[in-house]
This record gives structure tokens, sequence and C-alpha cells, in this order.
């Protein structure tokens, strides 16, 4: 029975994760002004991106997290 309980529990994670990835994605793109071009829109993801895993990274060596 935990076993079926585990399943179903995993499956709704996933299904949630599925769900605000595509509202996310969605809301990115809704949001991104039309003037800019396809290489400012990766570099400012890329900058981002790097920024987060940085950030964690800090945080992590400060033991904060």
């Amino acid at each position: 029975m935990r076993e079926a309980d585990d399943f179903k529990e995993r499956k709704k994670i996933f299904y949630q994760l599925i769900f605000w990835s595509v509202v996310g994605i969605s809301s990115f793109i809704t949001y991104i002004p039309p003037e800019l071009s396809f290489v400012q829109i990766i570099s400012a993801l890329v900058l981002f991106l790097l920024i987060i895993y940085f950030a964690i990274r800090a945080i992590k060596y400060f033991k904060i997290l």
C-alpha cells in the first residue's frame, strides 16, 4: 500500500512540474518585448542562470543553505 501511495505522489508531483513549466514558459514568451533580438534573449537567459548558479554556490559555501 505504501508503494502505491508513493507512486501516486510521484505522479502528482510530475504533473505539477509539467503544469508549472508550461505556465512559466508561456509567461516568459508573452513578457518578452518584441524589439529584442534572439541573441539578446538567449544571452539574458544564460546570464540569469549563471547568476542563480553562483548565488546558490555562494550560499552553500557559507553554509547558509
